[in-house]
């Protein structure tokens, strides 16, 4: 087993393709009948514990064989990266412990370290430590909890009762370039999409592109006042610090000075929420904290997912809440139910025999040691253990170097894409930024690419980028027919899982992204993928330039 899960993850043992995208049919009959699970295992077939466990070293093999091969630098397809053996490992333990964190007594070492990852956590962001956080199953599972606490903290008689039962309609805003985690949990807690409040991006954009700007501030103070004008109740403010497409971030104090100061005008508080899923690591960047982070102390909540840039395993996300504006048991005032089957007081009778109490140092009385009650639901993985293990080998300074090279890296693909004529990125370098690191600071690259077809034809490329942003143009079909076209090449060559994609609310035709999210990214590697796309996007023909027809010479 060992040496099969070393050969998975030894670079120099992947195959010609990094992933390779059978049809499901086609993957389906790879497996013993087809995937049907047996009626007789392994085990009971009537041969040896030997043969039994060949048989599942093979279908083991056969799985890491055709699956995206995420361990691998090459992976550059989605925000998270391979994690590292500390990481796997650590998964291993949390496997062998097989607990449940949610009361102490069955998870007393797990508990402590959640509440170790949490105060260390909390104290990098700058929220009075310690704070209130609990561990979820991933970014979403975060925001929901944090929409749903800020709910049932602001309105408590709505976690009774209901907002339908008590007239009043909630609403939500969040960046149109935000997760759309955001409209999920307003539906999941029955407010409905209508009341996600899509605010509009600064439309300078960086480099005036017109997108990526981050959040407007003045467009944010305008709708929350619509919204309170018409009866409405705005009660959940999310920022997002670095967006899944643009990894773009909003700017978190000018937004928080006017949602305070509109706190003053409407004469009731409003939660500000950060999601930090993709971006939140950020925070122990001595350099990038301030200048992406200004402003983080005086929120409320933010959700961050250390299986991201940090690669700690799948899934590890933290809800943390701000303790100096709500306390530190607002998570438990806001969702427990104490249930007494599960949650016990630890009182005793003076009159009955008493011993050891495994509850001994717990804070209030329990109530923080015993996580479940902070949730919306009642069994949990112990993510925090494998955060704390790799914690404990990177340490706070390896985290920091991990973010700022992360950051160094897009910067030099960028300038690798913005050397090139068949590429045009999609937040473009500006003359005030030519020093210092791209966007501003970003950790995803998208750009379009432009075969020499299209130069030749229209030169100076701005008319044609200008006319793109119509999706009924030929100009938007044809640079999307080509994103598409390029993708397709790239996948079927497998040496990179790179991912395309648009941007419909700006009517932006598909581009390609890079997120540059593994440690083990070198400028090697990023010179390397730069080749691999300007030699596909070498290669591309327009067929007609009307009807958006292209095609792929052959090499």
């Amino acid at each position: 087993m060992a040496e099969i899960l070393q050969r998975y993850g030894r670079e120099e043992d992947i195959p010609k393709f990094l992933s390779k995208p059978l049809p499901a049919s086609q993957l389906r009959s790879l497996f013993d009948q087809h995937m049907a699970l047996p009626e007789r295992g392994a085990k009971d077939k009537g041969g040896s514990d030997k043969e039994a466990a060949e048989d599942i070293l093979g279908l083991i093999e056969t799985i890491l064989q055709h699956s995206a091969r995420t361990v691998s630098p090459r992976f550059m397809d989605k925000l998270y990266a391979g994690s590292d053996a500390i990481g796997q490992i650590a998964e291993l333990v949390i496997a062998v412990l097989n607990t449940n964190v949610h009361v102490y007594s069955v998870s007393p070492v797990a508990t402590l370290m959640e509440h170790a990852c949490i105060n260390a956590l909390s104290e990098a962001v700058g929220f009075a430590t310690p704070c209130s956080g609990v561990f979820s199953p991933g970014g979403s599972a975060s925001n929901l909890l944090a929409m749903t606490t800020a709910r049932n903290t602001l309105f408590p008689d709505l976690k009774r009762v209901g907002a339908a039962r008590s007239g009043q309609f909630l609403t939500v805003f969040t960046s149109v370039e935000a997760h759309y985690s955001i409209q999920k949990s307003a539906i999941v807690m029955g407010l409905g999409s209508d009341s996600v409040v899509a605010v509009p991006v600064n439309t300078a954009g960086y480099g005036g592109s017109g997108v990526g700007g981050g959040i407007d501030p003045v467009e944010l103070r305008n709708l929350i006042q619509q919204s309170a004008g018409t009866g409405d109740t705005p009660f959940f403010i999310n920022l997002t610090a670095g967006t899944t497409v643009l990894s773009s971030f909003d700017p978190i104090q000018e937004c928080v000075a006017v949602v305070r100061g509109l706190e003053a005008e409407l004469g009731r508080r409003i939660w500000i929420h950060v999601d930090g899923s993709y971006g939140g690591p950020v925070i122990f960047s001595k350099r990038w904290k301030e200048r992406l982070f200004h402003g983080i102390e005086q929120v409320d909540s933010i959700t961050l997912n250390p299986h991201k840039i940090l690669g700690v395993p799948q899934q590890c996300s933290v809800l943390l809440v701000n303790s100096d504006r709500w306390g530190r048991k607002v998570l438990w005032e806001a969702n427990g139910l104490r249930a007494d089957y599960l949650f016990h007081d630890s009182e005793v009778s003076p009159r009955l025999p008493t011993a050891p109490s495994v509850r001994e140092g717990e804070e209030d009385n329990g109530f923080m040691m015993d996580m479940g009650d902070a949730t919306i639901g009642c069994g949990r993985k112990a993510d925090a253990v494998k955060l704390f293990i790799c914690w404990t080998f990177h340490g706070t300074q390896g985290w920091a170097r991990r973010v700022d090279k992360a950051l160094e890296n897009v910067d030099t693909l960028a300038r690798l894409f913005a050397s090139s004529k068949q590429f045009q990125l999609v937040i473009p370098f500006s003359k005030e930024s030519q020093d210092e690191l791209y966007g501003g600071g970003r950790l995803t690259v998208g750009v379009w690419c432009i075969p020499q077809a299209l130069e030749a034809r229209y030169g100076q490329l701005q008319e044609f980028m200008n006319q793109s942003k119509d999706p009924k143009s030929s100009a938007h079909v044809l640079l999307k027919r080509i994103t598409k076209l390029v993708h397709v090449e790239l996948t079927r060559r497998g040496r990179f899982m790179i991912d395309f994609m648009g941007l419909k609310w700006q009517n932006l035709p598909d581009f390609i992204r890079v997120a540059v999210s593994s440690d083990r990214i070198d400028n090697a590697l990023l010179h390397e993928v730069f080749d691999e796309l300007e030699g596909i996007v070498s290669r591309v023909e327009v067929v007609d330039f009307e009807q958006g027809i292209v095609s792929l010479r052959e090499e």
